[in-house]
């Protein structure tokens, strides 16, 4: 340990003080009076500190973790979510506008069904952000519809038919046991899609 001693300070008078203030050795003091050097007899009795304890730094992991759910080693699934995410946004705003245009319940019924898009959206793009620390939420126009109400379904009834085929297969492939969860469950709700489709032709 490096001792510093300040030159000019009288050490009996130093002691007679510092006996003063601490008659005896402690063992819970941080100073000791250590013993001067004959030969320097004008310096002050140095004053032993302990040296401070070391700091472990905890987390500092170089590598990124191995993780199996929705972690770096699920960036290959990266675009297919793109698309997905896409998708969804698009449906989202496509059942929007058929809502608007089918009266009664029906009406109510695309409705929930343009909600269920847009949170198979967000799921989706929460998937995403956790794999790749990015956050894909594209903006997404409100859809025109060109056709007749009746044919317009018919195409949301293909659609979701789809839909559900895609990810369900998306579900066999991956090794992301999160991803598979996630796309199962996208699936099924799909394919209750396109019964609710069915039940709004059957009103109109």
């Amino acid at each position: 340990m490096e001792q510093t001693s300040i030159p000019g300070v009288d050490r009996e008078v130093f002691e007679r003080v510092w006996r003063r203030v601490m008659p005896e050795d402690r063992g819970d003091c941080p100073f000791t009076l250590a013993e001067q050097n004959e030969q320097e007899p004008d310096t002050l009795p140095i004053l032993a500190v302990p040296a401070a304890p070391q700091v472990v730094m905890l987390g500092q992991a170089d590598e990124e973790p191995d993780v199996s759910c929705l972690g770096p080693a699920s960036a290959a699934y990266g675009v297919a979510l793109q698309g997905y995410i896409d998708d969804e946004l698009a449906d989202w705003r496509r059942y929007q506008a058929l809502a608007r245009r089918t009266p009664g319940g029906g009406g109510r019924m695309l409705a929930a069904v343009a909600a269920d898009e847009r949170r198979h959206a967000k799921k989706l793009s929460t998937a995403y952000f956790l794999i790749s620390g990015v956050r894909y939420w594209p903006e997404v126009r409100a859809a025109q519809p060109a056709v007749p109400l009746h044919a317009a379904l018919r195409e949301r009834f293909w659609e979701e038919q789809r839909g559900a085929a895609s990810y369900q297969a998306a579900a066999a492939e991956t090794t992301d046991p999160c991803l598979k969860e996630l796309f199962s469950e996208l699936a099924g709700e799909e394919e209750a899609h396109v019964w609710t489709i069915r039940s709004v032709l059957e009103q109109l």
